[in-house]
């Protein structure tokens, strides 16, 4: 700088030239102007080509339609949009509900089948109800019923009073019910009589058979006198019979028409109905089986009731397929339960005896069945002073036990014994207790094996009969059933329990028969 002596000597630097790049342009729209695409250089900024505006587009419009205004609703004008950029050109406007214009339309009357409507108002533009409400009435029936009688049918007419419409049901004829019996001719106690099978509906007579009047009808309610069984007026009374089998397994037996064919045949005044406590019985065979047990037992009453007969019931107790079930103490509470509504139900009924164990057996003691008695007499006792029939130990074959420590306080009691002939011959237990002043009633007994199969000894057995008649001690055979063994005295298979003719019966129905019918008078 103070000399300008050059101490670094100046070069050219040759020009770099122009970097042009594209400037991009823009589209005009409906609304706004748009611009072409142009040039310049990116260095140094100089403009190769400039820019020029694009003028603004027009809309392309289109209509968008309006909706009419209706009575309820609101509806809009026409308007105007861009097809291009959508924009609204023209807005459409509300046009308000125009509201409606009613009146009057007369109802319709109701009718037993179709409905009517109230007076209401309609819209004369959009026909629209404005008020109307649906009426509704129904038939209005009156109920003339002709009863149907025993060949004829009945019928149920429906008649309605507001349109005559008729409707009838066809009531079916009942049929005869003959199960009404009428005693035509009393012939006295131990007499043969006569009886009408009528028409329980409309008292048609079908047959007028013979039976022997030596039940309930001619010597009323029993009781026990010392060591007899008494009938109403005091005088010592025989009962002979038959007792069914298990009503479990012959519950078929227990109907009217089966009673009253033996009643008329065999001329018996006494069923016994053996209702088991085990073996699918009523204590072990669940809730419906004890049901239909109950029903069994009660048909039966009701059956005999009306025949005239006895009838007694049975707490089988037997302890063949439960063991606990030989002492009388294991099913205690159902026995009471048991006799207590039994007792109650048919108090009224003055021809019912209640034996309360069947044969206690293996180590009950007469200890056991003392009890037992003690504890279930009372509900019996409670409704009714009926006859009740004591069972003792060994198959109800102790009496010794029983003549040792009877019962006390107690009245119209009276001590099974059981035997059948076969394998019991007979012993000093039955007329030793009778001579005491002990009342002794044969509840069951046979002539074959205690296992109720075998052969009948019939010299052992009348032996046994005819010392029981000469202390007119009462007695009910086994059984009334068509099992396999010879204690039954239906054939085996048999399913007609009404036919007691000879060839429908074993050997031991045929002689029970023979022997009941002579000894009631029947052959007379």
């Amino acid at each position: 700088e103070r000399c300008e002596v050059v101490l670094e000597k100046a070069e050219t630097v040759a020009a770099l030239g122009h970097n042009i790049v594209t400037i991009e342009g823009k589209a005009a729209t409906c609304e706004s102007t748009g611009l072409t695409a142009g040039s310049a250089c990116g260095t140094c900024g100089k403009v190769y080509a400039a820019q020029e505006v694009i003028p603004v587009l027009s809309h392309k419009t289109e209509t968008v339609a309006g909706k009419a205004a209706t009575c309820t609703e609101s509806g809009l004008t026409t308007g105007l949009k861009c097809t291009d950029c959508g924009a609204v050109v023209q807005k459409q406007e509300i046009i308000p509900a125009i509201g409606h214009n009613t009146q009057i339309v007369k109802g319709k009357a109701a009718t037993c089948t179709d409905s009517g409507l109230t007076d209401g108002k309609t819209c004369t533009v959009c026909k629209k109800v404005i008020y109307s409400e649906n009426v509704e009435i129904h038939h209005e029936f009156e109920t003339v019923v002709i009863d149907a009688t025993c060949e004829e049918n009945g019928k149920i007419k429906e008649i309605c009073k507001r349109c005559d419409l008729v409707n009838e049901t066809i009531i079916t004829a009942t049929g005869h019910d003959y199960s009404k019996l009428v005693i035509t001719t009393d012939g006295g106690k131990d007499k043969i009589s006569r009886r009408n099978c009528v028409c329980e509906h409309c008292d048609k007579v079908k047959t007028r058979e013979k039976f022997v009047n030596n039940g309930y009808f001619a010597h009323g309610k029993l009781s026990v006198k010392g060591a007899d069984l008494v009938d109403k007026d005091g005088g010592k009374f025989q009962l002979y019979g038959l007792s069914t089998h298990g009503l479990q397994w012959y519950g078929r037996v227990v109907n009217l028409e089966n009673f009253k064919a033996l009643q008329n045949n065999f001329g018996l005044n006494v069923i016994r109905l053996a209702m088991y406590t085990d073996e699918n019985g009523y204590c072990s065979g669940g809730e419906k089986q004890k049901e239909n047990m109950l029903t069994l037992v009660e048909r039966g009453i009701e059956a005999a009731t009306k025949l005239g007969l006895y009838v007694i019931v049975d707490w089988h107790m037997v302890g063949a397929e439960n063991p606990k079930d030989k002492n009388p103490r294991y099913y205690m509470s159902e026995a009471k339960e048991f006799f207590s509504y039994i007792s109650e139900k048919y108090k009224d009924y003055d021809n019912i005896i209640y034996e309360i164990m069947n044969e206690p057996n293996g180590s009950t003691t007469w200890y056991d069945c003392k009890y037992y008695a003690e504890q279930v007499i009372p509900c019996i006792r409670a409704n009714t002073d009926a006859i009740i029939l004591v069972g003792n130990p060994h198959w109800t074959a102790d009496l010794n036990s029983v003549m040792s420590n009877p019962l006390k306080g107690f009245d119209n009691i009276m001590y099974t014994y059981h035997f059948y002939a076969a394998d019991h011959p007979y012993n000093a237990q039955v007329p030793t207790a009778y001579k005491k002043g002990f009342p002794v009633f044969i509840s069951e007994f046979g002539m074959m094996r205690s296992s109720g199969d075998g052969a009948l000894d019939t010299n052992a057995g009348e032996f046994w009969i005819n010392q029981l008649d000469s202390m007119n001690i009462s007695y009910v055979a086994w059984n009334i059933s068509s099992s396999k063994g010879s204690a039954s005295i239906f054939k085996y298979g048999a399913s007609d329990y009404t036919d007691v003719s000879d060839g429908n019966l074993k050997e031991w129905g045929v002689y029970l028969k023979n022997w009941y019918r002579e000894k009631s008078g029947l052959d007379s």
